[in-house]
């Protein structure tokens, strides 16, 4: 009986830690156009963090990233706000200048029954690191 529990809870484990994150392209960064930015959202994979998905707005744009996923947006020059639709309005604004790259983390949690999103504006060269594991996700809105 305990090496059935133990087969099962080891096969469990092993399909968390396989599922990965969202299917697409690898990262790739993308030229930034002179008289627009680019604004890049992504969302690193973790083993134990929320699988929900909700909807986030940046600019012009909607997509619900994945674990794993990213998307860049390229936007006008100005102020830009970044938000969630989720239970608790979540919002990140900044002004954008162009000819700039912007990475933005962001970090699902569950809470309750729901979900509650934070954005972080990332250094470049740590973000370079953590996107690389990303794969590109295509607009849902």
């Amino acid at each position: 009986m305990i090496r059935t529990l133990t087969g099962i809870l080891a096969v469990a484990v092993c399909m968390m830690l396989a599922g990965c994150g969202a299917q697409g392209e690898p990262y790739q960064p993308m030229a930034t156009p002179a008289s627009k930015s680019v604004i890049y959202i992504y969302r690193p994979y973790q083993v134990l963090s929320s699988q929900a998905t909700p909807m986030i707005a940046c600019g012009h744009e909607s997509i619900e990233l994945e674990p794993g996923g990213y998307f860049a947006f390229v936007e006008d020059s100005g102020p830009v706000t970044c938000a969630a639709a989720t239970g608790a309005k979540t919002e990140y604004k900044f002004d954008a200048r162009a000819g700039e790259q912007y990475f933005i983390r962001e970090d699902v949690d569950s809470v309750g029954l729901g979900s509650q999103v934070r954005f972080s504006l990332m250094n470049a060269a740590v973000a370079g690191d953590e996107i690389k594991e990303c794969n590109r996700q295509g607009i849902k809105q």
